[in-house]
């Protein structure tokens, strides 16, 4: 029997535990009509997946039992930071569901030079991370960042050594994809693609310029595009 799985934001480490969630109570009593003797998985982000039966399920809380212990296996082969330019519309909540799905492993929003759309909801974007892990089966949630510019993420010093920008006048990146490292920085333009100041500024930082072939290609898709070649 296929079980649905839930994130829970605090460790499990006990056999029986309360689940004081008001959003994860209603989805259990009203969409998914749960009973006391149901079973679901849960899973804290630690690689491990909890089969548990709910043994009490009020209007405010849940008591559950842990039946069984799984390792997961759904860990993506590299760690991948995407650091995307923030898009219009709704398409960065686009890139969020899509890299986690894929298991990119970090999240950096850019605010560019070319950037139209200065904001972005975090919290809205961290729900869709959770949603996003509980579909489609990963152990873990990504880590969303706060806004950036470029100039100070790399004053800050988080990213991997090893970095690509995506850029036309890039090598192809199916060429160099069975060789790059266990973990890496990819960067992604804005709608209106990178200024050439910015351009600049990766030539200076010995960020080496790659690309996804000769299509114009919206941030969301290259997003996508690129996430899947290095990661499936």
């Amino acid at each position: 029997m296929r079980f649905h799985r839930f994130y829970v934001d605090r460790p499990i480490s006990e056999e029986t535990f309360d689940i004081v969630d008001a959003n994860l109570i209603h989805q259990w009593r009203d969409v998914f009509r749960y009973n006391v003797g149901g079973r679901v998985i849960l899973f804290d982000g630690s690689g491990t997946d909890f089969i548990c039966m709910i043994t009490s399920l009020r209007n405010l809380g849940a008591t559950v039992s842990v039946v069984q212990k799984m390792e997961n296996i759904q860990k993506p082969k590299r760690s991948l930071w995407l650091c995307v330019g923030i898009v219009k519309k709704d398409n960065f909540e686009l890139v969020v569901q899509k890299a986690t799905e894929l298991g990119v492993t970090h999240i950096i929003p850019l605010l560019c030079e070319r950037t139209e759309k200065k904001n972005i909801n975090m919290d809205r974007l961290h729900k869709i991370a959770i949603e996003s892990s509980e579909q489609s089966g990963r152990a873990d949630l990504p880590v969303i960042h706060d806004i950036r510019t470029l100039s100070e993420l790399f004053k800050e010093m988080i990213l991997p050594r090893e970095k690509f920008v995506l850029n036309f006048d890039g090598k192809y990146i199916g060429d160099i994809s069975p060789t790059v490292p266990s973990e890496l920085a990819v960067f992604i333009g804005p709608e209106g693609g990178w200024s050439d100041r910015e351009m600049k500024e990766f030539v200076l930082q010995n960020i080496q310029a790659v690309s996804l072939g000769t299509q114009v290609l919206r941030a969301e898709t290259a997003s996508v595009a690129v996430s899947s070649l290095l990661l499936l």
